[in-house]
């Protein structure tokens, strides 16, 4: 369970990164991954783990908080499949912040999506949507409302060492 988190969060930290730092944060991959809930219901069987309540994620600097996370592992890799996080999702590290109604990880396709209300921050750079999605290999990501009353709102602000 330990690179789930890893890829999980990282991917909100990408948006605003390059995937250089990407690959820095997959060599930290021995640091352990501490998580707290006020309940877990573990199905070794079907190799779904359901952390409720208070939900809480460390792994070095970064954190991840939500309300509920449903972690699906693949029984014949043993690698993570899918993570599902709902209810008041937020990653931090750092200096970057991002927040969510929704998030959802898929390994397969090596993406994460952030859904509802959602918003990342780096430094004062911001970008709210009703979804953000990151495709962790291609260092991509996609921004869209669902709505045509509320726009994808983007705030760059210069970066002071450019000019040096």
């Amino acid at each position: 369970m330990k690179l789930f988190v890893l890829f999980f969060i990282s991917f909100i930290f990408s948006v605003s990164s390059n995937a250089a730092n990407l690959k820095q944060l997959a060599k930290k991959n021995n640091q352990p991954v501490h998580i707290t809930a006020d309940k877990l219901e573990a199905f070794d069987k079907t190799g779904v783990y359901k952390f409720f309540g208070n939900v809480v994620a460390t792994r070095g600097d970064m954190k991840l908080t939500a309300d509920k996370m449903t972690v699906f592992k693949n029984l014949k890799t043993g690698e993570i499949d899918k993570i599902i996080c709902d209810g008041r999702v937020i990653m931090t590290k750092e200096n970057k912040i991002a927040k969510g109604d929704k998030a959802v990880y898929e390994s397969k396709e090596q993406k994460i999506t952030l859904m509802g209300n959602a918003s990342v921050k780096s430094d004062k750079n911001t970008i709210i949507s009703d979804i953000i999605v990151y495709y962790i290999d291609k260092d991509y990501a996609v921004a869209q409302s669902l709505n045509r009353q509320k726009r994808v709102e983007v705030t760059i602000y210069p970066n002071k060492k450019r000019g040096k």
